[in-house]
C-alpha cells in the first residue's frame, strides 16, 4: 500500500503535514518519503520529519495528548493512535546519525526544503550525506538504491561533505559490484 501512496503511513503522513501546516510550523521529509522523492521506492513503517527546535515545542503543546500521543523513551517519537503509525520529529541543527563518527553533518533546516514530486524535502546529496553518517546498512543500501536510481557515478562524491565521500565511494563499489554478479548470473 506504501508504494501505492495509500495506507496507514501515507495517511499519517498526510495528517501530520496538514496538522503541522495548520499550526504554522515548517517541516522538511527525510527518510523513506524522501526516498521515494529521489527516485527509489522503499516500503517503511514510519515517517520522519524536521523541524526547528521551537516548533517541536509547539508541537508538543498542541498535539501531544491530543491527535499524537508520545512513545515511552523516544523524546522525538511519537504515536498516532488512528493509524497505529509512529513518527520522528528530529531537531533542525542537531548532529545526524553516530554522534561518535559525526560532528558536522546535521538535520536540515525546513528552509532547505525543495518540492520534488509533490514532497518538501531534501536534495539527493542532503539526503546521501544523512543516509551515509548513520553507518547503518540498511542505509548505506539505500544509498547503494539511490546511486542505481540516479544514474550517479564517482564524480558525486565531490558534492558531498569530505566527512561521507569515503563511505559514498564504498557504496558507489558495491553498486558496481552488484551490477557485475547481476551481468554474469544473466549470462549463465
Amino acid at each position: 500500500m506504501f508504494l501505492d501512496k495509500t495506507g496507514p503511513v501515507r495517511e499519517t503522513y498526510e495528517a501530520l503535514c496538514t496538522n503541522l501546516r495548520s499550526e504554522g510550523i515548517d517541516y522538511v521529509v527525510i527518510g523513506a518519503f524522501a526516498l521515494s522523492a529521489h527516485n527509489f521506492e522503499r516500503a517503511t513503517m514510519d515517517v520522519d520529519l524536521c523541524v526547528r527546535p521551537d516548533d517541536l515545542e509547539r508541537f508538543r503543546t498542541r498535539f501531544l495528548g491530543r491527535e499524537y500521543q508520545s512513545v515511552e523513551g523516544r523524546s522525538r517519537r511519537f504515536y498516532d493512535p488512528q493509524t497505529g503509525i509512529t513518527f520522528d520529529l528530529l531537531v533542525s541543527g542537531a548532529l545526524a546519525g553516530r554522534s561518535a563518527r559525526n560532528k558536522v553533518i546535521r538535520f536540515p533546516d525546513p528552509s532547505e526544503a525543495e518540492e520534488i514530486k509533490d514532497l518538501r524535502t531534501i536534495s539527493l546529496s542532503r539526503l546521501i550525506e544523512l543516509k551515509l553518517v548513520t553507518w547503518r546498512f540498511k542505509d548505506w543500501a539505500d544509498v547503494v538504491a539511490l546511486i542505481r536510481a540516479n544514474h550517479l557515478n564517482e564524480d558525486f562524491a565531490d558534492q558531498l561533505d569530505p566527512l561521507v565521500r569515503m563511505a559514498y565511494l564504498e557504496c558507489f563499489d558495491q553498486k558496481e559490484e552488484e551490477d557485475r554478479y547481476e551481468e554474469e548470473a544473466g549470462g549463465h
